[in-house]
């Protein structure tokens, strides 16, 4: 069975004698179906990251889970725009299955783009909150209200802001965004966990694969990238092992390692960038990667 969109009604989940595992919803009326593993890829604010690493199976009648999931978040200061927009990147400029990336000096905002399927590119841009002189509080690049409900606005404002910059290093972006639907853009607040690991409930019914297990600073765009990386060690350690128990141990002690080399090189570039300071390339220790080690 494969839940989405139900995030606010879960509110943990039994295991029955059977040893099989089912969701509890706090819609009673919801009756989901006995499975013997639940498999979280609920994303950066997890529940179920937070029953793994508090060992828990549910919600307490006086907690407030959003806050506790909080806990584990830390904002980074920054607003991500992305989006996949029906056009290939000039040939001429920009060599056939690469990704390109453009900081500002400052590290105020960050250019990425590439190629994204047939006749497809995405693009992703971040931009670093300001601050308000009088009051010293950091002001988000787009409103709150807008990021949600306003895609008309967030492609204007982000267009407006690429073009003051004066530079035509980041035109590569500006072209696509130009090109783009705004109704396929995504924007959202840059938050990542503050530990990494464990990735496997201790009663064994619960791992966790993708920004659940891993939410990474975007820096290098991996976060995508790396969950696909868990679902293909998840399948190679079922496969090899000879228990669940076994395999699953294994599948949270392999990628713990890889993932938190990944987050501390990310949250470099990232501190870099902001100073506008070149970080060490680290594409060959990304994609020369083999599955079995």
């Amino acid at each position: 069975e494969i839940l989405t969109g139900t995030e606010h009604n879960i509110c943990g989940y039994e295991v029955k004698d059977d040893g099989n595992v089912q969701i509890i919803s706090k819609n009673k009326n919801v009756d989901h179906k006995e499975a013997n593993l639940i498999v979280s890829a609920e994303g950066v604010r997890s529940k179920f990251r937070y029953f793994v690493n508090n060992d828990k199976c549910g919600i307490g009648q006086d907690e407030d889970i959003n806050f506790l999931i909080e806990a584990d978040i830390k904002e980074t200061g920054r607003t991500n725009i992305k989006a996949v927009v029906p056009k290939v990147m000039d040939p001429e400029s920009f060599k056939s299955g690469y990704t390109y990336a453009w900081f500002a000096q400052d590290g105020g905002v960050g250019c990425f783009a590439g190629p994204a399927g047939d006749g497809h590119s995405y693009w992703a841009i971040s931009i670093a909150d300001s601050v308000n002189e009088e009051t010293k509080e950091s002001v988000p690049f787009i409103a709150e209200d807008h990021l949600r409900n306003d895609p008309d606005a967030v492609k204007s404002e982000l267009l407006d802001r690429l073009r003051g910059l004066g530079s035509e290093d980041c035109k590569f972006a500006i072209d696509l965004i130009e090109d783009t639907n705004p109704m396929s853009v995504y924007a959202s607040r840059s938050a990542e966990q503050v530990k990494i690991g464990p990735y496997l409930q201790k009663d064994g019914k619960v791992v966790l694969v993708g920004d659940s297990a891993h939410a990474m600073p975007l820096s290098y765009g991996q976060s995508a990238a790396f969950a696909l990386e868990d679902a293909a060690v998840l399948a190679c350690c079922i496969r090899d092992n000879n228990s669940v128990e076994s395999a699953l141990n294994a599948y949270s002690e392999r990628r713990v390692s890889r993932c938190v080399e990944m987050t501390q090189r990310s949250v470099e570039r990232a501190a870099k960038a902001m100073k506008g300071e070149k970080a060490e390339d680290v594409s060959k220790w990304i994609f020369q990667w083999e599955i079995d080690e």
